[in-house]
């Protein structure tokens, strides 16, 4: 569904992502991970033409992705959520949730059943909601516009415990849908629980990519260690 060729970004002539190589299939649901500052976001951001791509080649389902053009992801059938959740403010929940529908799409989640705030605050602007509403809402408009592809950065941030599990469930169900997933969260131990595959991020280059299981999980600690 995704693959990246010796894909480098950053910002102006800031180089932040170096040469990544990677492939995320259909169907598959991926941790990105690694410590603060290590180019995850910035990864996200050059896939999606949201920072510079300073070299390297994007290709989603097949077709090559033009440097600078956010707007052929998103007709494509992939969503990004950014760290800021990227809610329109001066919207209604609901007109939020409307924007990111996509017509004849129905998602292998329903996002109002798994966020039932949604329902409660429909008709409220989503800038006057807290953060962790705001995280419900921003997870609840990539799942509906990721026809083809879902990417969240920083899932857990903000949720509340007792919706986390239902968020991933929620995103191994559109996996099992047919569509790609990729997950950026600091909770590494509760992404290899859920995810079948980490892809670990060291000072802008991939330094680990692996099924989970116990040996990476062993090589994931030792990478995550505090220096």
């Amino acid at each position: 569904m995704l693959t990246l060729n010796g894909l480098s970004g950053g910002y102006g002539q800031a180089n932040v992502v170096h040469g990544v190589d990677i492939s995320v299939a259909a169907g598959e649901v991926v941790a990105l991970l690694g410590r603060n500052g290590t180019g995850k976001t910035t990864l996200l951001r050059t896939v999606f033409g949201l920072a510079d791509r300073q070299g390297g080649e994007v290709v989603f389902d097949g077709r090559t992705v033009p440097p600078g053009r956010p707007d052929l992801l998103a007709r494509w059938g992939a969503s990004l959520m950014p760290e800021d959740r990227g809610v329109f403010p001066s919207l209604t929940v609901t007109e939020n949730l409307r924007l990111a529908t996509r017509k004849g799409f129905v998602p292998a989640a329903d996002p109002r059943e798994l966020f039932p705030l949604l329902t409660e605050r429909a008709g409220q602007p989503a800038g006057t909601l807290s953060g962790g509403q705001k995280q419900q809402l921003g997870v609840a408009r990539s799942i509906l516009a990721g026809r083809r592809m879902v990417v969240i950065d920083e899932l857990t941030q903000g949720l509340q415990p007792s919706l986390v599990s239902g968020a991933l469930a929620a995103l191994a169900a559109v996996a099992a849908g047919g569509a790609a997933v990729i997950v950026v969260d600091q909770h590494a131990g509760l992404m290899l629980d859920w995810c079948h595959r980490a892809i670990v991020m060291e000072a802008g280059r991939v330094v680990l990519d692996a099924p989970t299981g116990p040996e990476t999980r062993q090589r994931l600690d030792e990478l995550l260690m505090v220096r």
